[in-house]
């Protein structure tokens, strides 16, 4: 397997490869990383409460799904490159602005804060939406699953060492001001400073080779209508699976923090051995596919993310978590890449960045939904109805899939290459 791996990526043109670099710093600074880890403490160290904390989420959520669709005619229209280009520099710009709500005056920073998180995931739905066309247009079809799913390690292997970093530097940056890391200004630095290293991502992508139409002539799948039904179906299905990683990404730091009373360095140890245990996991998806299919494989990634709430909710310790936030990352490596490679493939070629971005507009919808509504869930019944909760939602997802879907010829593409 190793071999055939490097035999592979030997052969990803340069434009994959500056895609993956920014694709890894975006997996360092903002997904998976320093971002992800401590954005919510530093809201908890402003003074804000989980009930907040999921009204940010909700919103930016919401920012997400409601600019999915536009980000998608936006790249049909005006290329996926240079949308991508664009999103990820707004995507700069709001987050560097969001760490630094500290200095807002008080009876204005809720406002700020909602806002320029939104204005961060409006950037990265431009960035996410147009993405995948983008790889789906660079790479043949041979490579596809081999390059999806080393994007996918890239955002836990680059998340690690950005777990690792976020869970330390605060103490660094608490040492030298002379504060403790019950006050905001260690996070604030931390934040800024992912914000400001994800600028080489963007020069990243403009190196990238400006695009071109497709070189062939229409075919009848090229000119097929838009099938809306199946785009519909698969959107759903994504706003489903999203409620179980979407509880644990959104409100587990703040659980092990608020509830088991976690240290920041804890945190961020556990959330970096997750993101070190999903790069293996990332890695075997083509195979994995090979040996029981797309349909397989997607499924039963997101039966087991479902099913491993159930301990979570159920036992109050900090090992308990931890290994529930492993094992989400470890299946989200696996289920995010075999579903990307699904959608598309099912898709004639011009309806492909349609179906990227009504996916990621329901997948917006569902992380609002679960920390919109796991904020006043958490206030009210606590953390364990909102772990279960999830649960089923994302076990109804994968039922709902299986059934539509188990008897799809894995080894199919419906769109041109």
């Amino acid at each position: 397997m190793p071999d055939q791996y490097l035999r592979t990526i030997r052969h990803f043109s340069r434009d994959i490869r500056l895609y993956l670099f920014a694709s890894g710093l975006v997996g360092f600074c903002l997904f998976s990383g320093i971002y992800s880890l401590l954005f919510n403490l530093y809201l908890l160290r402003l003074g804000y409460g989980p009930a907040f904390v999921g009204q940010v989420n909700a919103v930016g959520g919401l920012a997400f799904a409601l600019s999915s669709l536009p980000s998608s005619f936006l790249g049909s229209r005006w290329g996926n490159r240079r949308t991508m280009i664009l999103g990820l520099g707004l995507a700069v710009v709001g987050h560097a602005l969001l760490s630094q709500a500290e200095f807002v005056p008080t009876i204005h920073q809720q406002n700020f804060i909602l806002s320029m998180n939104s204005l961060s995931l409006l950037g990265i739905s431009l960035y996410i939406v147009n993405g995948y066309p983008y790889l789906m247009r660079v790479s043949s079809a041979a490579q596809r699953h081999h390059v999806f799913s080393l994007q996918a390690a890239l955002f836990p292997l680059a998340g690690f060492a950005g777990s690792l970093v976020g869970g330390f530097l605060p103490g660094g940056f608490a040492g030298l001001l002379q504060l403790s890391l019950d006050h905001p200004a260690p996070y604030r630095h931390t934040l800024l400073c992912a914000s400001l290293l994800l600028t080489p991502g963007v020069f990243a992508l403009v190196a990238t080779s400006q695009e071109t139409r497709e070189h062939q002539e229409d075919t009848p799948t090229d000119a097929a209508p838009l099938p809306l039904k199946l785009i519909l179906l698969l959107s759903f299905i994504a706003f489903l699976y999203t409620a179980s990683e979407g509880a644990v990404r959104t409100f587990l730091n703040v659980y092990l923090d608020d509830a088991l009373n976690a240290s920041t360095a804890l945190i961020g140890t556990l959330a970096a051995a997750g993101q070190l245990l999903a790069i293996p996991a990332a890695l075997m998806m083509p195979f994995l596919v090979q040996r029981f299919g797309r349909t397989r494989t997607f499924n039963g990634a997101v039966l087991c993310s479902a099913l491993i709430l159930v301990p979570l909710a159920l036992i109050p310790h900090w090992a308990i978590a931890g290994l529930c936030l492993m094992g989400t990352m470890c299946l989200a490596g696996i289920r995010r890449p075999a579903f990307t490679v699904f959608q598309q493939e099912m898709m004639p070629l011009r309806w492909r960045t349609a179906m990227a971005g009504a996916a990621a507009t329901m997948t917006g919808f569902g992380y609002a939904a679960i920390s919109l509504g796991g904020g006043y869930v958490i206030e009210a019944v606590g953390y364990r109805a909102l772990f279960l909760m999830a649960g089923c939602l994302t076990a109804f997802g994968a039922a709902i899939f299986w059934l539509c879907f188990r008897h799809r010829d894995d080894h199919g593409e419906a769109g041109s290459s």
